[in-house]
């Protein structure tokens, strides 16, 4: 029995558990690649031009997840001030997004910012705008890049709140290092950051401490700015699932009826300038002109890019869903993936850049407890590096490409 239990204990150690995630998470993509070589689709590299960025600044994510990495293993993250850890996880998300984006050529891919792209109603509006004022296409994109990366702190807030200070603290560096930084060029980075802020507010507002008026107001709030990220991202609107199961998890019925009130509101602004958001969205949904991949080709594209986004902490997170308290988070970051998988079938285009909004929130259970009402495990160092690592090797194939 005694051997038994030994077994068991050391089964569920942080190394083991990271070792699991890595393995299935690199058996999986493996996997998903031969079936995409076979299904005769195989990848084709960079969707865009190149900066041709050189030597010594195609080394700089190499530094930044080299520090990040350092500051993990001593644990810093888990002693310094919690304004001072969120101020530099954003700073390091930023500086991740940004130099990623300059490796892989996306700074300088003005599709992400034409006509040619699908883009949101709002998205479309601010981006024309832009390129009429001849903002350069690389300032317009190192600012989408800052503004998606508020996102990490916001997720943080809203993990403290349901799980705990110590589990956002751990999950930190796993935001701020996450491979999906590499889709964070696109601009439904913006819905990103409002995403998380929606549901950010939506756990601050049902705080059980908070007194009602208060949480009525916070609860309005949060539908403003879900209408708002519906407006940049089509996806998005399907983080409601997460705030209708944050407010039933904290018994806050009323607070439905508050941010379902003020959704509409953004939505029939926008209306009210042009801006009709059913009508975009069955636009957006219309093949015009097929990519060539076909219904397996693209769900077999999907399934490489969302494990190459998700990293290992992806594997590491759906294998703990059973064990943290904020599966609220996971079923608005699967139902805003799905959604965005599904319409990608549809219209035979993937587009990762549609699934920015729930990604995040498919990552927070990596550092989730082995067991029920347990303790969070330590941020697991190896998953974090073999994740930043194959983010920093497609970004350099697409340069390549």
């Amino acid at each position: 029995m005694t051997t038994v239990t030994r077994a068991r204990r050391n089964a569920g150690t942080p190394q083991r558990r990271s070792l699991s995630a890595i393995l299935w998470w690199s058996a999986l993509t493996l996997a998903a690649l031969a079936a995409w070589w076979t299904a005769g689709t195989p990848p084709t590299g960079g969707s865009g031009p190149s900066l041709g960025v050189g030597w010594p600044l195609a080394a700089a994510p190499v530094l930044i997840a080299v520090l990040g990495l350092l500051a993990v293993h001593q644990r810093r993250h888990e002693r310094v001030p919690w304004p001072v850890l969120l101020a530099g996880a954003y700073l390091v998300c930023a500086a991740w997004t940004i130099t990623l984006a300059a490796t892989s050529g996306a700074l300088s891919d003005r599709s992400r910012f034409g006509a040619g792209e699908a883009a949101p109603p709002l998205s479309g509006r601010l981006l024309a705008e832009l390129a009429g004022s001849g903002v350069d296409g690389v300032a317009a994109a190192v600012l989408v890049c800052l503004v998606g990366a508020v996102a990490t702190p916001l997720v943080a807030i809203a993990v403290r709140s349901l799980c705990g200070e110590l589990t956002s603290r751990r999950l930190l560096p796993v935001l701020a290092l996450a491979p999906y930084a590499l889709a964070g060029a696109n601009v439904e980075a913006l819905a990103l950051a409002l995403g998380a802020a929606t549901l950010a507010t939506a756990t601050v507002a049902s705080d059980p401490d908070r007194p009602g008026p208060r949480r009525l107001l916070l609860a309005a709030a949060c539908g403003l700015l879900l209408g708002t990220a519906a407006l940049f991202g089509y996806a998005a609107v399907l983080l409601a699932a997460g705030v209708v199961c944050v407010f039933f998890v904290r018994r806050r019925p009323l607070l439905n009826v508050a941010a379902a009130a003020t959704f509409f509101v953004p939505l029939l602004l926008a209306r009210a300038i042009g801006l009709d958001w059913t009508a975009d969205l069955a636009g957006a949904l219309r093949v015009d002109a097929a990519t060539g991949l076909g219904l397996l080709g693209s769900a077999l594209a999907a399934a490489v890019v969302l494990l190459v986004l998700g990293g290992p902490a992806l594997a590491a997170s759906l294998r703990s869903i059973r064990t943290t308290p904020g599966w609220p988070f996971l079923v608005a970051g699967a139902a805003v993936v799905f959604a965005g998988v599904v319409a990608g079938l549809v219209t035979d285009r993937v587009n990762p850049g549609s699934w920015l909004p729930g990604l995040p929130w498919l990552l927070m259970a990596a550092t989730a407890p082995d067991r029920q009402g347990g303790p969070s495990i330590p941020t697991p160092v190896s998953v974090l590096a073999v994740g930043s690592a194959s983010a920093y090797a497609v970004a350099l194939l697409s340069q390549a490409g």
